[in-house]
């Protein structure tokens, strides 16, 4: 069936009915993730955990020598990989074999064991801190986005050192200096210090060349590191840098991707396309990448059922400025309706935010006065609502709001005027955040030239 319909099932198989319709579907279900784990024996986790019931099975037959052995194969490969877990796992089978079997093992056994458990338990509380403290990071990014002023820089850094694992002289493993990366990237990426949040990427990056067998054991969290220095390079407006880092990880995805999984290629495409876009930002080119993004809705929907809503939300926002630069209103409104009408109101806010504002300058260009006296009222409403009100959105509302009752021939003043202001404005690094995703200085030097926004924006990179 293209769409599952239980109703056509039970019309042709009237025997299956309540229960037993649901018994066959788990059975069936069971059968199938057997099958793909089968086919998909080369994942070191799958390897390893194999080796695992490999030993519990021996072991139920009395056979514990060559349990022990089945152990000693996964403990090797989970000390390849970084498995902490999966190491302790197999250390407390290993205890447990030989504290209730005469094993014949040698005398010292136990303890090499008692201080193996001490160590690892030790570091995979260590490496748990960090990736708590990453997580966290993460999930403030996705619910509200950068910081927007004092106020919020001061509650997230509070949020962060309270959360700081206490300093220790012994190395982390790698998975926990990894996470300790990730925690310092989020959080100056969150407070707008991306000369920072690129020095740690970068870190991030380095961790994975000094270890390349972990770039193929892990490529996702390679990629993401290089992702993570672009996205900050993007933001420094450095364009050289930017297409060495976009090379790199171009170059691996090709190298690597015929051996890449469904989720590792989904991923790959995630941060592949969204440096590609970045790139025509960075240099101006905006009719250049509408046009590159002609039939990227095509392309999401391949992956549709993969990828999360916050990335489908950031795709859209980004075509829609391409089109705004390269002065397509109406392809632009498209994909910010898609933003402003969907139903996970809750996830990036800010993406919300300027979603709307964006929307409503394009409106204007196109002439949509009754419409911007509409969204006007709305959009204040919305933001204020979410707390995202700041003076760059307060000024070119009331802009906004003044301009459709006035003849468009005389507003070169308040254009002059509104670009002093925002200027002023824009001298706080905290109100600097609506120019991550708009440049409206750019949009209003457009409008007192005879230069596009384009040729303007292009001028400034060059």
């Amino acid at each position: 069936m293209e769409k599952y319909d239980e109703k056509k099932i039970i019309k042709k198989f009237p025997h299956l009915k309540g229960s037993l319709l649901s018994n066959h579907k788990a059975n069936l279900y069971e059968q199938l993730l057997t099958s793909l784990r089968l086919l998909h024996h080369k994942s070191p986790t799958v390897r390893i955990k194999e080796l695992i019931s490999f030993s519990d099975v021996l072991l139920q037959k009395g056979l514990y020598k060559q349990s022990l052995n089945q152990l000693h194969k996964a403990k090797q490969l989970a000390k390849n990989h970084h498995a902490n877990i999966l190491h302790l796992e197999i250390l407390v089978l290993e205890k447990g074999i030989e504290s209730r079997y005469v094993t014949r093992s040698h005398q010292k056994r136990a303890l090499e064991l008692i201080d193996e458990s001490k160590g690892l338990r030790t570091k995979i509380k260590r490496e748990g801190l960090w990736s708590d403290l990453a997580l966290s990071m993460y999930d403030y990014y996705l619910k509200l986005g950068h910081i927007k002023n004092e106020n919020d820089f001061n509650k997230i850094s509070v949020i962060f050192n309270e959360n700081l694992p206490e300093k220790s002289t012994e190395p982390l493993p790698f998975y926990g200096h990894i996470y300790k990366l990730q925690s310092y990237v989020w959080f100056n990426y969150i407070t707008q210090n991306f000369a920072s949040c690129y020095k740690y990427a970068l870190s991030w990056v380095e961790s994975f060349e000094q270890l390349p067998e972990m770039k193929l054991n892990d490529p996702i969290l390679y990629m993401k590191g290089l992702h993570n220095c672009l996205s900050a390079l993007f933001y420094c407006a450095e364009g050289k840098r930017f297409k060495t880092q976009l090379d790199v990880l171009e170059k691996f995805i090709q190298k690597n991707q015929a051996s890449f999984n469904e989720n590792q290629l989904v991923l790959a495409f995630i941060y592949l396309e969204t440096a590609k876009l970045n790139l025509f930002f960075l240099k101006g080119e905006f009719t250049k990448g509408a046009k590159y993004t002609l039939g990227f809705d095509e392309k999401i929907a391949q992956y549709q059922s993969q990828i999360d809503v916050h990335r489908i939300l950031i795709f859209h926002y980004k075509i829609a400025c391409l089109k705004f630069g390269s002065d397509d209103y109406k392809g632009s409104i498209k994909h910010l309706n898609f933003i402003i009408n969907h139903p996970s109101l809750r996830l990036r806010e800010d993406i919300q935010s300027f979603a709307r504002i964006l929307n409503l300058i394009a409106h204007y260009e196109l002439g949509n006065d009754d419409l911007i006296e509409y969204q006007v009222k709305t959009t204040y409403k919305f933001l204020l609502k979410l707390e995202e009100m700041q003076k760059v959105q307060k000024v070119v509302f009331n802009f906004l709001k003044k301009s459709v009752h006035m003849n468009r021939n005389e507003l070169q003043p308040d254009f002059i005027f509104l670009k002093k202001e925002l200027e002023t404005i824009l001298e706080d690094k905290y109100e600097r955040r609506p120019t991550l995703y708009l440049d409206i200085i750019s949009w209003l030097e457009s409008k007192l030239t005879d230069n596009t926004v384009e040729e303007i924006i292009r001028k400034k990179r060059s």
